[in-house]
């Protein structure tokens, strides 16, 4: 016997996407600062310059903010409005990505602190998280962060809700009059890893504290495994020369990651 299948080259729908990237904070949320460098604006940097080089391995990639949002202390592009059916929680469920790389720079009081942090899913295979570590490390000409806390294995976090932050979050609830949220332990604490994997990563911002909108997709079967990358330190001199200079090596690291990992 003999099966007969004929196939197509077909392409993707107009909203869906193989890869959003979500440039950390904007708007009115500068992130850390360092003198007159922004986190918000390092991060949307790297952004564009990591859609066009994803691009150029045949991926369908998105942002989920551009840079032309309002800066303005009354904007309404905040921390407040990722929640929104615009806002860039619901913007990554809408587009039905594989994956979400969330860019970010970090910031502590110690300026001796220093190096890259790759943050994933608690219950995520870490080998991809690991090869991001690795080829920043190797080709950026920088060094897997020197912080203990959360880590897993060099310049890879986990990061989830502590008893003491559940604690807070339950009391905080109770105040403004809503039933707290079915956090635990093992709930991912970062909102761009949690929230974009539905179901599988314990979304649950629904709606019921109204300071926040609503994740469209906290119940979604299929979520989006998602990755932040802390590509170093603002506050450390030596990572922040670094990130300023070597730009081109961190994008062409975070390229290499994604070919040999997911593109494969």
């Amino acid at each position: 016997p003999y099966i007969q299948i004929k196939s197509t080259d077909t392409k993707l729908p107009d909203e869906v996407y193989d890869i959003s990237i979500d440039p950390g904070h904007g708007g009115s949320d500068p992130g850390a600062m360092n003198g007159k460098y922004k986190e918000a604006e390092f991060a949307m940097k790297y952004s564009l310059a990591l859609k066009k080089s994803l691009e150029e391995l045949g991926l369908k990639v998105m942002l989920t903010r551009d840079g032309t949002e309002d800066t303005s202390e009354d904007s309404k592009f905040s921390v407040y409005s990722v929640y929104d059916k615009d806002g860039r929680v619901n913007l990554v469920g809408k587009s039905k990505a594989k994956y979400n790389l969330s860019i970010h720079l970090n910031s502590l009081d110690i300026k001796t602190i220093n190096g890259t942090e790759i943050y994933a899913p608690n219950n995520a295979n870490l080998d991809i998280a690991q090869a991001f570590a690795d080829n920043i490390v190797k080709m950026a000409n920088t060094t897997y962060s020197t912080r203990s806390i959360d880590k897993v294995s060099n310049g890879v976090y986990v990061r989830t809700y502590t008893d003491e932050e559940i604690q807070k979050s339950n009391e905080s609830a109770k105040k403004a009059g809503y039933e707290p949220y079915p956090i635990t332990t093992n709930t991912p604490y970062l909102y761009m890893i949690r929230e974009v994997g539905g179901k599988t990563t314990g979304a649950y911002v629904d709606g019921r504290n109204k300071r926040y909108g609503k994740n469209e997709y906290y119940q979604s079967d299929i979520g989006v495994e998602s990755y932040l990358i802390e590509l170093g330190y603002i506050i450390n001199k030596k990572d922040l020369n670094n990130m300023i200079n070597n730009q081109d090596a961190y994008i062409k690291a975070i390229q290499k990651t994604v070919q040999e990992n997911i593109c494969k």
